[in-house]
């Protein structure tokens, strides 16, 4: 039976009495169900002026039946997913030599190692084509000596393989390689003193300045955040999935996402070579709503996330690196409602070359394009495949419009999102990992980071009151301080920001 989710209206509401009667209107359109709808879960806090969100499976005639009779500050609509944007590989090449893969049909195996030596249980992504041009993928983990197999199906061509290495090395992406080729991944470079990467000083952040961002609240919406030596701060405040919130103890890394932007916003370097966030003394609250990296929220738990970091916290900013999927107006008017109470949602553009994703194509949200930075990614890595072709692409500066990003008329700033180095939790005994990633993913939270740094040195905005004048004058602050890197405005917004 399809989903659907009811919550009421909050924004523009600013009475005790216009946010009672909102809440209100849920008690009396649920006491109107009958045995055509069933409640999968009730967010119902006991504070009364707080916004009340379910999520129902119920039937077609059933819905028809609750809108005919819908109060107007009730909200009804079908359940919504939201995902982490993938940064898929460029484009499979146009001309695959059939000599160089598996018959298919076949075996076809690889070794992957690192400085020569064997990568053992990492990921390798294998992309091929069938007959009929349609391109799949198969996945699997090398072994103890770093040897991945897979067999080719009859009538597909093997066209990229990927190497995905957990930390320390760069993900390399191999054009057709023949049965039994071994690919080499390359060393990520440690970063420079204070914790620097070209991501930091195309921004003008002066990582020697270990007080960026104090006193500035930031949450971050992802898969979790830790555990990571570098992220002590970070407070965990819960999970939200399903509808249901879990404690804060269930707020750690289901995947690695959350711990990369949050430590591409927040990470305090502990020792020569690690990178540093942008804000690292930021007050860094992290929210979960992935159940897994394949198993992404609703708007349903975006909802709750967002009410937990803004009303609940009185976070100043709030970094979405997700999207995709419709539009959804409750969860236009939860994010509206965060910005009449102080808080700015940064959220990655998306990753798919085309139109921004939900939910940065919100004009209540400000939407980040990503960044290259040309002789930064090695030859034969993935991030070294992201880089344009189109001259209409290449910036100043020696940077570039990613290949996969997402842009339009909306766009608000663009942020570095090629080979961007961050945390990712801590994996068996192994700790205090970094890892390299792509994405429009990494360029919000950069972009977050450093307007947590902008506003925190703000005489102005630091005595704002929390309310919609607080959100504003950080959006302004933001436009404020971007420089054009002489991309067109659909592609790079108000440009770069640059402390």
């Amino acid at each position: 039976m399809p989903r659907y989710v009811l919550a009421n209206r909050r924004a523009g509401k600013f009475t005790s009495e216009e946010k009672h009667a909102s809440r209100a209107a849920i008690a009396t359109t649920l006491a109107r169900v009958d045995g055509g709808a069933r409640v999968i879960s009730d967010k119902n806090p006991s504070d009364d002026l707080a916004r009340r969100v379910v999520i129902l499976d119920a039937d077609a005639a059933e819905i028809d039946r609750m809108r005919a009779t819908l109060p107007p500050d009730a909200m009804l609509e079908p359940l919504v997913r939201r995902s982490i944007q993938r940064r898929d590989p460029p484009a499979f090449r146009n001309a695959i030599p059939l000599a160089a893969v598996a018959a298919g049909g076949s075996a076809f195996r690889v070794k992957i190692t690192g400085r020569g030596q064997p990568l053992a249980g990492i990921q390798v992504m294998f992309y091929l084509r069938g007959a009929s041009g349609q391109p799949h993928i198969t996945q699997t983990s090398t072994n103890k000596q770093g040897l991945a197999a897979i067999t080719v199906p009859a009538g597909s061509v093997l066209a990229m393989v990927e190497p995905v290495p957990f930390a320390g090395y760069w993900i390399m992406l191999a054009d057709a390689p023949a049965s039994g080729s071994t690919i080499d991944c390359l060393p990520i470079a440690k970063a420079g003193p204070g914790g620097g990467g070209w991501w930091h000083s195309v921004m003008g952040i002066d990582v020697k300045v270990a007080a960026r961002g104090g006193g500035i609240k930031v949450g971050v919406i992802d898969t979790g955040c830790g555990p990571h030596p570098n992220l002590p701060q970070v407070n965990l405040v819960g999970a939200f999935v399903d509808g249901k919130t879990l404690p804060g103890s269930q707020g750690t890394d289901v995947a690695q996402h959350g711990t990369h932007t949050t430590g591409l916003i927040g990470a305090r370097p502990s020792k020569a070579g690690d990178f540093a966030g942008m804000a690292p003394a930021s007050d860094l609250f992290h929210a979960r709503v992935f159940k897994s990296e394949d198993d992404g929220p609703s708007q349903a738990d975006l909802i709750n996330a967002i009410d937990a970091l803004s009303r609940d916290n009185g976070c100043d900013l709030i970094n979405m690196s997700l999207g995709g999927g419709a539009a959804s107006e409750m969860e236009e008017d939860c994010i509206l409602d965060a910005v009449q109470r102080g808080t700015l949602c940064i959220c990655s553009a998306g990753n798919d070359a085309s139109a921004i994703d939900y939910p940065g194509a919100y004009p209540e949200c400000a939407a980040v394009s990503a960044i290259g930075q040309i002789g930064w990614a090695p030859t034969g890595t993935f991030s070294a495949g992201n880089r344009p072709q189109d001259p209409a692409l290449m910036a100043q500066q020696n940077l570039f419009l990613a290949t996969f990003s997402s842009f339009g008329p909306t766009l608000t700033c663009a942020g570095p999102g090629v080979g961007i180095v961050s945390t990712v939790p801590n994996r068996g005994d192994a700790t205090d990992l970094y890892m390299e990633m792509d994405g429009t993913s990494m360029a919000s939270p950069s972009v977050c980071g450093v307007l947590a740094a902008i506003l925190a040195g703000d005489a102005h905005y630091v005595a704002t009151p929390r309310d919609q004048s607080r959100s504003t004058a950080a959006r302004n602050l933001l436009a404020q301080h971007g420089h054009s890197i002489g991309l067109a405005v659909k592609y790079e917004g108000r440009g770069l920001p640059h402390v």
